[in-house]
């Protein structure tokens, strides 16, 4: 979009300029308070004026009247934010304004139809509002109803960054004025004295960029542009890298192991039992704890995850919940918005594994309520393996700290990370394959949730020929350096994590081949329900085998997993402090 003369952008104006004057004089003939900080500033009064020096002035005007105005959001923001760009567009010849930027107006124009729809009588604050509130609920016209309004520093508080597409995504800065130099330069060299990744140095005034027309080649740029960009370890998670692991373990260990078995875990199972055995009385109900705080590696802020058995489901798998299992979590939420002993904070339906999110209110305590026995399951795995190899427990409580301060969280779950961990130590042959723990199972002992084997043999690491680790803060530190350093050079293009097997060069074009009979004939059977070995990490759940659960890590999400690993391998590599 090529900017015109700031005369002819407004087409309507007129209709425009009559709105406004109606607005001020509706705002006149109410009982809008007379003293000068209690003026209400109209939405997109800076636009009203017929020429671009008057629009200025108005706009500097209000800039410095009292900071007590009140203005209306989210339209002000938006409107105020395309003018200020307009008017530092518009003083630039043969400059295009970004696509966005039409968007945003688009939008604005949408949102003030919207509310016109609702045909309100007048634009006031809060305060106008609530006085007016008693004589309207008394009108039998039922007039409009007033809006809500935010101080100016609340808006002042938003920052926007402005970056460049036809840069690489080459970021310019929070002020319009840096980006509108920036399109009149035409794309300045970041690096006058280096090679330009993009255009070659000599021809750089001469080259237009282009433009991205799809979202696939936008998404390309975005890709390759934060690939270049340098990321930096969080500070918290530098400190906790530099830090002495044997004090942050002094701490974290003890509260994790004292967490796997309180009182009042029993207290939420009897209240959880009191609660839903009435709403099945022909059913029985079972109560079953697991997750962080169960294996050992919680904290005292963690969930307590629960899984209701419901007339003996235990044995029941579903890939995705059924229409039954989610008309019993309508039933349990129900139930749970009804008591005075539990607070409903959310319920997730559309999750693979739906959830219900409680508190306790007796203890504090929130809780994840499913329906899905795998994630006990997974569970007793964990706490096999920390109580047969404490090493492995020690490092996945610092790892899932670890994963928290670098605000991973969100692709990357605790239990993703402790899977990581336990390959990592199977790897270096310090931990039996999960494959190898349930190939030693008779026929008869084995227990099935839907296809797949949820026991194994818990033997000691003599038995199945794997020799025991003493844990001391140099081993814990020497496993942690090494940990970050396999993953910081890990081939997540060609390889996956893999605990079932738990061998080095797990190649993902060739896992299906090796896959268990149970596996391939659920494939057959589910074609849409297969192991995505298409995303950009791959890590096995060894009981559930056609699970990924890093699934959700994006690109993005595992570049940044690698360059963070790689900065904390080199701090730990350092010498440890006193």
């Amino acid at each position: 979009m090529v900017i015109e003369d700031i005369e002819s952008f407004w087409v309507d104006k007129r209709a425009y300029n009559d709105a406004e004057r109606q607005f001020y004089e509706g705002i006149s003939k109410s009982s809008r308070p007379t003293t000068e900080p209690n003026r209400v500033v109209g939405t997109v009064a800076a636009a009203a004026t017929k020429k671009a020096k008057n629009r200025k002035a108005m706009t500097e005007n209000q800039h410095q009247q009292d900071k007590n105005f009140l203005y209306l959001n989210p339209l002000t923001l938006e409107a105020n934010f395309f003018l200020e760009t307009l008017e530092a567009v518009s003083n630039k010849s043969q400059v295009q304004l970004d696509p966005q930027l039409t968007n945003l107006l688009e939008r604005i124009v949408v949102g003030i139809e919207k509310y016109l729809d609702k045909k309100p009588t007048y634009i006031m604050s809060n305060g106008v509002a609530q006085q007016l509130s008693n004589k309207q609920s008394n009108a039998k016209s039922g007039g409009g109803v007033g809006v809500a309004f935010v101080p100016p520093n609340d808006l002042l508080k938003i920052r926007r960054t402005f970056s460049c597409t036809g840069c690489s995504h080459r970021i310019l800065g929070t002020t319009i004025a840096n980006a509108v130099t920036h399109l009149v330069e035409q794309h300045p060299n970041p690096h006058p004295n280096g090679h330009n990744p993009t255009v070659n140095q000599n021809d750089a005034s001469n080259v237009q960029r282009p433009t991205h027309t799809t979202k696939q080649e936008g998404r390309r740029a975005e890709e390759k542009a934060r690939s270049i960009m340098t990321q930096q370890l969080p500070k918290k998670a530098k400190g906790l890298v530099l830090g002495n692991v044997a004090n942050f373990f002094k701490d974290k260990y003890q509260v994790a192991d004292k967490l796997k078995v309180i009182p009042v875990y029993f207290d939420i199972e009897q209240d959880l039992c009191k609660l839903i055995a009435p709403i099945f009385p022909t059913k029985s109900v079972r109560i079953y704890r697991f997750g962080s705080r169960i294996t050992g590696i919680g904290t005292s802020s963690s969930d307590l995850d629960v899984f209701v058995d419901i007339g003996n489901s235990f044995y029941i798998f579903e890939n995705r919940a059924s229409n039954e299992t989610l008309a019993k979590l309508k039933m349990l939420r129900t139930a749970f918005c009804a008591s005075n002993e539990w607070r409903i904070i959310n319920v997730v339906e559309q999750a693979r594994v739906p959830i219900i999110k409680t508190r306790h209110l007796a203890s504090g305590i929130e809780c994840d309520i499913c329906l899905n026995s795998l994630g006990f399951c997974n569970t007793n795995l964990l706490k096999y393996i920390f109580e047969t190899l404490p090493l492995a427990q020690y490092m996945c409580i610092y790892a899932k700290t670890w994963l928290e301060r670098c605000k991973l969280t969100e692709q990357i779950s605790n239990y993703s990370m402790a899977l990581m961990v336990i390959y990592f130590l199977q790897v270096k042959q310090q931990l039996p394959s999960v494959a190898q723990l349930q190939n030693e199972l008779s026929a008869s002992a084995k227990q099935l949730v839907g296809p797949w084997i949820a026991n194994f043999v818990q033997k000691k690491l003599d038995d199945v020929g794997v020799q025991r680790v003493d844990v001391t803060t140099q081993v814990i530190r020497e496993h942690l350096r090494e940990l970050f350093e396999f993953y910081a050079t890990f081939d997540f293009e060609r390889q996956m994590i893999c605990p079932y097997f738990g061998k080095k060069y797990t190649l993902i074009s060739k896992i299906l081949k090796d896959m268990p009979k149970r596996y391939v004939n659920y494939a057959i059977q589910n074609p849409n329900s297969g192991l995505q070995l298409s995303k950009p990490m791959v890590v096995q759940d060894p009981i559930q085998l056609n699970h990924n659960v890093t699934k959700a890590v994006t690109k993005y999400g595992l570049q940044t997993f690698v360059v963070f690993c790689t900065q904390t391998a080199a701090l730990l590599a350092e010498p440890a402090p006193n």
